[in-house]
């Protein structure tokens, strides 16, 4: 080979380098970017669902309480009922 053809087929290959090099560093950087976004959302749920664990929690805990005889007569006392013997 001639120095002129070297030449051309080593610019070649530094160039096909360099174009793979910047394709595979932008994936990369996609990826990251990628991978903080998804990660984002795994936070998010992850804290909506100890909300809604917690929220579950204290409606189980006045279901308890309503279900009681002391809960039963507070609800009929809101709602306007009397015993018998008030009457």
């Amino acid at each position: 080979m001639t120095q002129e053809k070297m030449r051309k087929v080593i610019t070649a290959c530094v160039s096909a380098a360099t174009v793979l090099f910047v394709l595979l560093l932008g994936f990369l950087v996609y990826q990251w970017i990628y991978k903080a976004v998804l990660d984002k959302r795994i936070d998010a749920l992850t804290e909506e669902n100890k909300k809604l664990e917690e929220q579950l929690e204290e409606a189980n805990d006045d279901l308890s309480y309503y279900e009681s005889v002391f809960g039963k007569e507070w609800l009929a006392f809101q709602n306007g009922f009397v015993r018998p013997e008030e009457n």
